[in-house]
Formats: structure tokens, C-alpha cells, sequence
């Protein structure tokens, strides 16, 4: 069994090597610029032109690997050798991928453009199935990890700064080898910034499909019948959290909600003031430099704090999951308890009306500043939600409940829960 889950694994990372060469390569039919880490051998083969774009792909990633055994001396690993053949195989599929495009040629500029965001959506795809088994990388992933490692920095900045170094260098190299900028056009920027973001839109999907097939033949403990968790998603001055307490008392169960969260998280060293500033809240402008940067893929160690705070919010909503018996208010809950049957998931809206009074009593506001306080807490939420969990925050067809506060109130609210959970049992 653990033979063929191994070349399960293989296969579908081996796939995921081929989009990304098949990528690459419409990438390179554009004309308009090719992915960063493909730039400096793709200046390469247009001055050893003996050479093809495989072979130079290769060498890269070579000197990639006596990097990190630079770096690493001894703590560099015997199974991190496993590089060399990875890269072999890269570099065959890049030729392959090469020869199966050799026919297409854009002859318009909106061609061009078409094959760019192909390519980037092919490299992004590939890149998914790469990562998701956690079998192979390639050296450059290797040695950015290898670095973020060192230095103790999150891999995401690692990562920005390494692929701007890539394009410095091509740039440089082509003027020095050809007399002119080589590879690196417009299509460079618009895969260097599109391809994370389809990661990160894409990912929280595709990525637990293909765990959970990976994953079929483990054994999973028998679940219980009727709902044991509720999650609950809401929007400011909707009633939710009012609606999680008063649930959880009447139903005896605990209630899982921010401080709880936070005293737990404080626990484990992080910091409160952080928690307190970043809890559920990311901005536009940080949710698009995150999916550049690819945050959290490659991974799971060199983490930034944003990354490192969800991560630990879900353990504990999972420990809680568990043990069942409990309400959860926000946090992803619903989604970081995806494959738990027993759960059953509400979104609480209200009006404008109605949560502006609550969020003026509640924080001393007029009605005017409650405005928009609501409103930028519900931008940083659904920014946080979607970024996380690659999902719509308060899509009504997502939830097994979706509550107008407004409408019926809290405690009809709470009496419509109960009941649903009730008639389950």
C-alpha cells in the first residue's frame, strides 16, 4: 500500500512538472516575456545556442543545489540530493514541452497576451500538484526554503526578493552576452504577479481534492450522529457573537470565541498585540502581495505571522472539533472543519440599520463613524476569508444557514438553530 501511494504521489507531481514546462513553454511562444525563474536560462540559450533551453534549465538548478550545500554544509540532507534528479526530469519536460509547441505562434499582440495568461495559468495548476504531495521540489523552491531557513525570514519575502534578483540578472546578462534585454517584458510582470494569485485563489480548492484522494484508503474514526459543532460567519453588528453565547448556553455546549482564541494563541508565544491588530483582518494591498508571494505553499516552516496565526487558530478549532460540542464564532471555522459532517455552518447578516445602532452602543461611536467602521471590518474580513480558504466570505449557497438578524432578531435567530439542530438528532 505504501508502494503505490508512493508512486500515486509521484505521478501527480510528475503531472504537475509537465503543466509547469508546458507553461513555460507558451510562456516563451509569447514574445512578451517568460516567468522569472526561467529567465536566466532562457537568456543562456540564445548564446549557447548549442545548448537548449532544458539543458541550461538544468545547470541552474545544478548551481542551485551546491548553493544550499554551501549554505547548509552538514545539516544539508542525503534525501535533499533528490533535487538532482528532479531537475533532470524539469529540464527533460521543458525540452518535450518545447517540441509539443513548436508549431504555435501568436501573430497578434492580444495573441501574445493570451498565451501569457495560458502559460501562467498552467505554471500556477502545476505548481498546486507539485507542492500538494510533498514529494518533490525543485532546487529553486529547495533554496529559497533553504534561505528563509537561514535567515529567518517568511519564505513569501524570500521569495519577492529572489525573483526580482532572477530578472536583475537576466536583464544584466542580456546586455552583457546579446546587447539588449532578453526574456524579460511585460509578460514577465504579468505571470510574476498572476500566477500566486491563481495559487492562492485556486489552491484552498484543488489542493484538498487532492489530499483527500491521497488520503482515501486512510482509515477515519466513525463520526456522530446529528450535529456536535456549530461555526458561526457574520457580519459587524449582525448579532453574531450575541447569537453564538446565547446558542451555547442553551444547547450546554462551550463556546469557542476571539478571547478564548486569543489566550490559547498567547499560550503558544505569539504575540497579543499582533493577534489583536491582525486578527481576521487583511487588507486589499496585502492580500495581493501575499498571493505574489506565494506566503504559504512551499513552506511550513519559515511562515509569516499572518500565516503562522491561522495556522494556530485552526489547530485549536480543530481540537475543538474533536471534542465536539461547541460553537465557533469566525475564524474560517466552517472551512477549517471542511470535512467534518457533523457541523453544521450559519452566516448572520443584518442591514445597515440595524448594525450601525448595535456597533455605535457597543464601541461608542456616532452613527456616521459606525458606517464606516462596519464597513472596513467587513472589507478586512471577507480579504481575510478569501485569501485563507479561496471561498466567498457570506455566500448564502455555502452555509447550511443563512440568518437576517434584522429581520427575526437574535433570539429567533437562536431558536432557529436550536431547532435545526434539534430535528437532526
Amino acid at each position: 500500500m505504501k508502494f503505490i501511494s508512493f508512486i500515486e504521489k509521484l505521478l501527480i507531481s510528475v503531472f504537475g512538472l509537465f503543466l509547469m514546462s508546458l507553461g513555460i513553454s507558451l510562456a516563451i511562444r509569447s514574445h512578451l516575456g517568460i516567468t522569472p525563474i526561467s529567465c536566466p536560462p532562457y537568456v543562456f540559450s540564445h548564446y549557447f545556442t548549442n545548448w537548449t533551453l532544458g539543458q541550461l534549465t538544468v545547470g541552474m538548478h545544478i548551481t542551485m543545489i551546491i548553493a544550499q550545500v554551501i549554505i547548509l554544509r552538514k545539516e544539508f540532507q542525503k534525501s535533499q540530493y533528490f533535487q538532482i534528479v528532479v531537475s533532470f526530469l524539469f529540464g527533460f519536460l521543458i525540452d518535450f514541452s518545447m517540441f509539443l509547441t513548436k508549431g504555435l505562434e501568436a501573430s497578434t499582440y492580444i495573441m501574445q497576451i493570451v498565451f501569457v495568461l495560458i502559460g501562467s495559468f498552467l505554471v500556477a495548476i502545476g505548481i498546486i500538484f507539485e507542492v500538494t504531495p510533498k514529494l518533490l521540489y525543485l532546487a529553486g523552491d529547495g533554496l529559497m526554503i533553504t534561505v528563509a531557513r537561514v535567515l529567518k525570514r517568511p519564505f513569501g519575502q524570500i521569495k519577492i526578493a529572489f525573483d526580482v534578483t532572477l530578472v536583475l540578472f537576466s536583464v544584466i546578462s542580456g546586455y552583457l552576452l546579446l546587447n539588449g534585454i532578453v526574456g524579460v517584458r511585460e509578460g514577465t510582470v504579468i505571470s510574476a504577479i498572476l500566477i500566486g494569485f491563481i495559487i492562492g485563489k485556486l489552491n484552498p480548492l484543488l489542493g484538498p481534492v487532492i489530499t483527500r484522494y491521497l488520503e482515501r484508503n486512510t482509515k477515519h474514526k466513525e463520526q456522530i450522529k446529528g450535529y456536535n459543532i456549530v461555526t458561526i460567519g457574520r457580519e459587524l453588528g449582525s448579532g453574531g457573537r450575541e447569537i453564538g453565547q446565547k446558542l451555547a448556553n442553551k444547547l450546554g455546549w462551550k463556546f469557542i470565541d476571539r478571547q478564548f482564541i486569543k489566550e490559547a494563541i498567547e499560550k503558544s508565544g505569539l504575540n497579543s498585540e499582533f493577534i489583536e491588530k491582525k486578527d481576521q483582518q487583511m487588507t486589499k494591498g496585502e492580500m495581493l502581495l501575499r498571493y505574489i508571494s506565494m506566503d504559504n505553499i512551499f513552506n511550513d516552516e519559515n511562515l509569516s505571522d499572518d500565516d503562522r496565526l491561522f495556522i494556530t487558530q485552526s489547530k485549536i478549532i480543530k481540537e475543538a472539533g474533536e471534542e465536539g460540542n461547541c460553537v465557533i464564532v469566525g475564524r474560517c471555522a466552517d472551512v477549517v472543519l471542511d470535512d467534518c459532517p457533523n457541523c453544521f455552518n450559519i452566516f448572520v447578516s443584518a442591514d445597515l440599520d440595524f448594525a450601525k445602532k448595535r456597533v455605535a452602543d457597543e464601541f461608542h461611536m456616532t452613527e456616521e463613524e459606525a458606517v464606516e467602521y462596519i464597513k472596513k471590518t467587513n472589507e478586512l474580513r471577507h480579504n481575510h476569508y478569501n485569501y485563507y480558504t479561496g471561498r466567498n466570505w457570506g455566500e448564502a449557497s455555502r452555509y447550511d444557514m443563512y440568518i437576517k438578524s434584522s429581520k427575526i432578531g437574535i433570539d429567533k435567530a437562536v431558536e432557529a438553530v436550536y431547532n435545526a439542530i434539534k430535528q437532526d438528532k
